[in-house]
């Protein structure tokens, strides 16, 4: 009997040992093998938001019903993918979701929050989840600690292909197939309408621009067909501005000679003409680092906003972000750095300007930044504040832009 015990204390390590290395291995490929035990995949994406000093500290577990029965599925923010392979094939419904520590036997006492979320696994098939999990993970105060909270939101198709593309790297990516939803869950399609009215891109929005005439907005809107799209508009009301500017014209031509009038033309533009010759910009969406009020963020962006539209064309939120969505599918994985995506969205948009406000916040005291990109240069322009409130801080965006513009001149 201690030979014995003396023998497995003698090879412990080595079982050990044998032991990691096979959690290890098992490790390696992170999609099995269709099998009778694994017949399905599904895979949820997670976004892991962690400016704490601390790892994913939660975790969300799942709750799902099929044919009247009960399981549920666990999910630890990775950032990345989660391989679910235990499911059987058929249609599930999650019921809600609660969070659990990670790291401990504890089962936690989290409550069952309502979520309503409807899947179908198919046999030998990979299927990905329609929504994804946002997990925030932030320091608790100055002095250590973390707080979390999450969020559920709908997953685009450039979020789904990318996920795909890193499963590709596995191995056994080609046993498995991609599942479709049904046809008719994607009949409604509320996004292809730029396909649909491709007319009223922004190109050729601003070729009639340039032309600038009766004739080339008339080309314009017989061709673009939604009339609530921002071009559109956009270009009926220049396209009235010129038909005003010419009848207000025509009166002086009766009273001055001809070779007199073309000069007047030219030389006295109308207000409005003025207001169409104000260059393009884009503002970028606002970035934050430390605690700061929404409301507060809010109020700055409309204050930067105001002060750029005594000197640019602001470019309409919406098509600031059909153009991100665009640039984000034409570039590949390696370009999407956050110059590269602004490049690319000024191109699409044919604007040459780009401003984006910075705000770091560290308890009372505030660090703005203002950076302007024209396509051939950056300049930053920046102000430091402590315990300023909102109203100084609007001072300083406003005094940061007059630096900027008029800097430049």
């Amino acid at each position: 009997m201690i030979t014995l015990q003396f023998r497995i204390k003698k090879y412990l390590p080595l079982l050990f040992l044998i032991f990691i290395s096979t959690i290890f291995l098992s490790n390696c490929t992170r999609l099995p093998k269709p099998s009778i035990k694994n017949k399905t995949i599904l895979v949820v994406i997670d976004e892991f938001i962690n400016t704490s000093k601390m790892p994913a500290q939660m975790r969300i577990k799942f709750h799902i019903t099929t044919s009247g029965l009960k399981g549920n599925f666990y999910v630890k923010p990775s950032n990345g993918n989660a391989i679910i392979p235990t499911l059987e094939p058929g249609n599930y419904r999650v019921e809600g979701y609660s969070s659990q520590p990670i790291g401990t036997a504890s089962k936690g006492r989290s409550k069952i929050k309502p979520l309503s979320i409807n899947f179908e696994l198919k046999r030998n098939q990979i299927t990905v989840l329609n929504k994804k999990l946002v997990y925030t993970q932030k320091p608790y105060d100055s002095r250590g600690g973390w707080r979390a909270n999450w969020d559920f939101k709908t997953v685009t198709n450039s979020e789904k292909q990318k996920a795909l593309s890193l499963l590709r790297k596995d191995e056994n990516f080609s046993l498995w197939r991609i599942y479709e939803e049904k046809k008719y869950v994607q009949k409604p399609k509320p996004e292809p309408k730029p396909e649909v009215d491709y007319d009223c891109v922004a190109r050729f929005y601003m070729q009639a621009s340039r032309e600038n005439t009766v004739n080339s907005f008339r080309n314009f809107l017989s061709k673009c067909t939604d009339k609530n799209n921002s071009y559109y508009l956009a270009a009926t009301r220049k396209l009235k501005n010129i038909q005003i500017q010419e009848q207000e014209q025509q009166p002086k031509k009766s009273y001055v000679e001809p070779s007199v009038v073309l000069p007047k033309v030219t030389a006295s533009p109308p207000k409005v003409t003025d207001q169409s010759e104000k260059s393009k910009t884009i503002i970028i969406p606002t970035g934050s680092l430390g605690k700061i009020s929404e409301v507060r963020k809010k109020i700055l962006e409309k204050t930067l906003e105001s002060r750029l539209d005594d000197y640019f064309d602001i470019v309409p939120k919406e098509l600031f972000e059909e153009a991100q969505e665009q640039a984000f599918q034409e570039l590949d994985a390696d370009e999407r750095t956050e110059e590269r995506c602004i490049a690319k969205i000024q191109e699409i948009l044919q604007v040459p300007n780009a401003f984006q406000l910075i705000l770091m916040v560290e308890e009372e005291d505030t660090q703005i930044s203002l950076t302007w990109n024209d396509m051939q240069r950056k300049r930053v322009e920046e102000d430091y504040c402590e315990g300023c409130k909102t109203k100084d801080l609007r001072k300083m965006i406003e005094g940061l832009v007059e630096k900027l513009v008029k800097g430049n001149n």
